[in-house]
C-alpha cells in the first residue's frame, strides 16, 4: 500500500526548518566566536560565507541526485553528515581550522533539507495543495531565523557557542521517523554536472576571498571561472544550465537583480551582533531579543504572501520590498548610538522586505520559462542567491575593518561610523539593486508592448 505523501510533510520540514536554524545560528555566533579564538570580525566570516557557498552548489547537487536516489536515502545521508561534521566541529573548537573544517562537513548536510522539502512538494502535490505546503517553505525560513537568533544567543550566553554543534545531534532522532514516513521511491537516471558546479564553486570561493582581502591575485580565478563556466554553457547542451536559459532576457535581468540585491541581506544581520554589542554593550542573548520583533514581522509577510498578492502585483510588491530594505538600511546607518529600539524596527523592515521580495521576483523570473525547465531555472535561481550572501557578507565585514567615516556628520563617534558607514554603503546596494530592476522592467514592459508574449 503505496503511503501518503503527507504523512512525510512533518519530518521534511521540521529538517528543513532545523537546518536553516543551525545555519543561521551560526552566523550570528561569529561574535562571540572571534573573541573566543581571538579572530578579527573579517576572519570569523569565513566560516559564515564558505558554507554559505556549500548551501548554493549542495542545492542543486542535492535536486539532480534526487532523481536517481530517493528522498528518504538522501535525507538520512545528509543527516548523518550533518552530524558528522557537528562532532568535528565540537571536538575540534579550540581550532578556527577545525570548527572550519567541522562547519563545512555539517553544511554539505544541512544543504539537503531545503531544497529535498520543495522537491518533494512539487512532487506529490499539485494546484492549490502545493501552493499551500510551498508557502510553509517561506514562512519557516522567517521562523528558522527567529529561532537561530534566540536559540544561539542563549546558548553562546548561558552555555557557549561550541554547544551549537552539539545541539545539531538531535537530527539523528529524526531518522527512524525518515525511514517510517517517507517512502523508498523509484528512481531513474541523472545526469549531475560537476564541472559546472566546479567552475561556480571557483568563482564564488574567489569572489568571497578578494572581498576578504581585496588582494587582486584572487580575480584571476573569479574571472577565469565566470568565462570559463560560460564558455561550458554555451558550447555543452547537458550543462547545469543551457544558454537556452540566459536568452530568455527576463530571467538574465532579474538574476542580475537578485545577486545585487540579496548581497545585503545576511551582510545586515551578520554586523548586527557586533554592532549592539560595541555601541551598547548588549551580550548576544540580549541582542538577539532585538531580532525577535524583525523576524516575527518577517514570518508573518511570509504566511500571508498569498493574500498580499491579491492586492499586489509582482512589480508593486518587489519595488516595496526592496524600499523597506533600504529605508531599513539608511535608518539604521544614521542612527547608530541613539535609542537602541530603532534597531529593532530597522529589523521589522529590513526583515519583512525580504519576506515580501521572494514570490514576486521569483515569479517575474519564470514568467516565459516552460514548465518542464521550471525545476532546474528555480534551482540556479536559489543558487544565485545563496552564492550573492555570501559575498555580502565578506564585502560586509571587509568594510567594517576599512573603519570608513562618512556618518560621522550625524554626531557618531569614530566606531560608531564605522558602523554606520557600513550600513550607509549596503543602503545605497539595496538602491542599486532597485534602479537595476527598475530599468530592468521598464526594457522588458517595452519588448512585451512591441511583441506580446503568446498565452501558455
Amino acid at each position: 500500500m503505496a503511503r501518503n505523501p503527507k504523512a512525510a510533510v512533518p519530518v521534511l520540514l521540521f529538517l528543513f526548518v532545523f537546518s536553516l536554524v543551525m545555519d543561521n545560528g551560526f552566523k550570528l555566533m561569529s561574535q562571540p566566536m572571534a573573541e573566543s579564538l581571538d579572530l578579527s570580525e573579517n576572519t570569523v566570516s569565513l566560516q559564515a560565507t564558505i558554507p554559505g557557498i556549500l548551501i548554493g552548489v549542495g542545492a542543486v547537487v542535492y535536486a539532480a541526485l534526487s532523481d536517481a536516489i530517493s528522498i528518504r536515502r538522501l535525507m538520512v545521508f545528509a543527516v548523518i553528515l550533518m552530524s558528522i561534521g557537528s562532532i568535528i566541529g565540537f571536538a575540534l573548537q579550540h581550532s578556527f581550522a577545525g570548527v572550519l573544517t567541522g562547519r563545512i562537513i555539517q553544511t554539505a548536510g544541512l544543504a539537503a533539507a531545503e531544497t529535498l522539502y520543495v522537491i518533494w512538494a512539487t512532487k506529490h502535490f499539485t494546484g492549490d495543495e502545493q501552493k499551500r505546503y510551498l508557502g510553509y517553505s517561506t514562512a519557516c525560513f522567517q521562523l528558522s531565523l527567529l529561532i537561530g537568533a534566540v536559540g544561539g544567543g542563549f546558548i553562546s550566553t548561558y552555555i557557549g557557542w561550541t554547544a551549537f554543534f552539539l545541539v545539531n545531534l538531535i537530527a539523528l532522532l529524526t531518522i527512524p521517523i525518515i525511514l517510517k514516513t517517507v517512502p523508498a521511491e523509484e528512481t531513474g537516471h541523472t545526469h549531475l554536472d560537476v564541472f559546472g558546479l566546479f567552475l561556480v564553486a571557483v568563482f564564488a570561493s574567489s569572489l568571497v576571498m578578494f572581498m576578504q582581502h581585496f588582494n587582486w591575485w584572487f580575480m584571476i580565478p573569479a574571472v577565469a571561472g565566470i568565462v570559463t563556466f560560460v564558455w561550458h554553457v554555451w558550447t555543452h547542451d547537458d550543462a547545469l544550465i543551457t544558454k537556452a536559459f540566459f536568452a530568455d532576457n527576463r530571467y538574465t535581468l532579474m538574476l542580475v537583480v537578485v545577486f545585487v540585491t540579496y548581497s545585503v541581506q545576511l551582510g545586515y544581520q551578520f554586523i548586527f551582533p557586533f554592532l549592539v554589542h560595541d555601541t551598547y554593550g548588549w551580550n548576544l542573548s540580549t541582542v538577539s531579543l532585538l531580532l525577535v520583533p524583525g523576524y516575527s514581522a518577517a514570518v508573518l509577510v511570509g504566511v500571508f504572501t498569498g493574500k498580499i498578492a491579491e492586492f499586489l502585483s509582482s512589480k508593486q510588491a518587489t519595488i516595496i520590498a526592496i524600499l523597506m530594505v533600504a529605508a531599513a538600511l539608511f535608518l539604521a546607518a544614521f542612527l547608530v548610538g541613539s535609542w537602541v529600539g530603532v534597531f529593532a524596527i530597522s529589523m521589522m523592515l529590513f526583515g519583512s522586505g525580504f519576506a515580501l521580495m521572494y514570490a514576486p521576483l521569483l515569479s517575474t523570473a519564470i514568467r516565459d520559462v516552460p514548465a518542464e525547465k521550471s525545476g532546474v531555472a528555480i534551482g540556479f535561481y536559489n543558487l544565485v542567491i545563496n552564492m550573492a550572501i555570501p559575498i555580502g557578507i565578506a564585502y560586509t565585514a571587509k568594510l567594517r575593518d576599512l573603519h570608513l567615516p562618512f556618518t560621522e556628520f550625524a554626531g557618531q563617534s569614530a566606531d560608531e561610523s564605522s558602523y554606520g558607514s557600513t550600513l550607509l554603503v549596503l543602503a545605497v546596494i539595496a538602491v542599486l539593486g532597485l534602479l537595476v530592476y527598475l530599468v530592468s522592467i521598464r526594457v522588458l514592459e517595452r519588448a512585451d508592448a512591441a511583441h506580446p508574449p503568446l498565452a501558455k
